[in-house]
């Protein structure tokens, strides 16, 4: 066989590129009144992870130990200290103005309170199509709005009450509706059911998961409740002190964790107590005895 002949190697497929992209991300807050050079807290400390299409990643970990303030970073809510943030392939760590309307379309959020989600002296409908007004949008408002209602399980006439009429629940959905108005590809959920009954969470839960699928959303999940994180996030990343001390699959993560601090957290979870055994049925009567005559 010639040279010419020879079988070509196959070149290997390009790396998907990731939707979200974080690098080296850095927060550090002044320590009491200390200027610039003084001591400072690192409320997040060289943070590194990426969010694939469609994929649901989440942080976890206890009160303090970073999470939020990686959601308001990635949200562009507040400013980096270092590292970089990548969406779709574009640098926004520094981006302003115009630069950053890409990602303000592209990523939305659902916040942890839906009480104070929302102005109370809007109406709902108002609230729901301020996103599609900020984009420059608004002649959509009028379909667009029953459409996302409809989308939440909510009707078209709820666009005209106000927020103190609805419950958490419903709240929550409206603020879910709003998250969709411009069709974002990432969402960042911040604690979404943890201010809501047991009951209630289960039914936002399966709303958000039914909204991936139909639309291939991604989902920034940021939560403590490991219940929640198990049934929903494909890849966890466990927090600890404003870094990452463990990533993996969700159920490699929860069946065999290596650090300390993630198996700390996992011991931590109440277990409920088993079910009793079922009660043995009784023994059958004896048939009656009746003596020989």
């Amino acid at each position: 066989m010639s040279a010419s002949d020879a079988p070509r190697p196959v070149a290997a497929a390009p790396a998907p590129v990731p939707l979200l992209a974080v690098d080296g991300l850095v927060r550090a807050f002044p320590v009491g009144r200390a200027r610039r050079g003084g001591p400072v807290l690192r409320a997040v400390d060289g943070v590194s992870f990426a969010v694939a299409p469609g994929e649901t990643l989440a942080l976890v970990g206890e009160s303090g130990a970073g999470k939020s303030t990686v959601a308001r970073l990635v949200l562009r809510l507040d400013e980096p200290t270092a590292g970089t943030i990548t969406f779709a392939g574009a640098d926004v760590t520094r981006a302003r103005g115009a630069a950053l309307r890409p990602l303000r379309r592209g990523v939305q959020a659902v916040f942890q309170d839906p009480a104070s989600s929302f102005d109370p002296r809007r109406r709902v409908g108002t609230s729901v199509a301020e996103p599609l007004v900020a984009q420059g949008r608004a002649a959509e408002v009028g379909t667009r709005v029953p459409e996302l209602l409809g989308l939440v399980g909510l009707g078209p006439d709820a666009a005209g009450r106000y927020p103190h009429e609805f419950s958490g629940g419903q709240r929550q959905r409206l603020a879910i509706a709003r998250a969709l108005a411009v069709q974002p590809d990432l969402v960042v959920l911040d604690e979404p059911v943890s201010a809501l009954d047991v009951s209630i969470q289960a039914q936002v839960l399966e709303l958000l998961a039914d909204l991936r699928r139909r639309f291939g959303l991604a989902y920034l999940l940021i939560s403590h409740d490991l219940a929640v994180v198990r049934q929903v996030a494909d890849r966890v990343a466990v927090m600890e002190r404003g870094r990452i001390v463990e990533t993996g699959p969700t159920a490699t993560v929860f069946a065999a964790p290596q650090d300390p601090h993630t198996r700390a957290l996992l011991a931590a979870v109440p277990r409920l107590p088993p079910p009793p055994a079922p009660l043995s049925p009784p023994d059958p009567p004896s048939p009656p005895h009746h003596p020989s005559m």
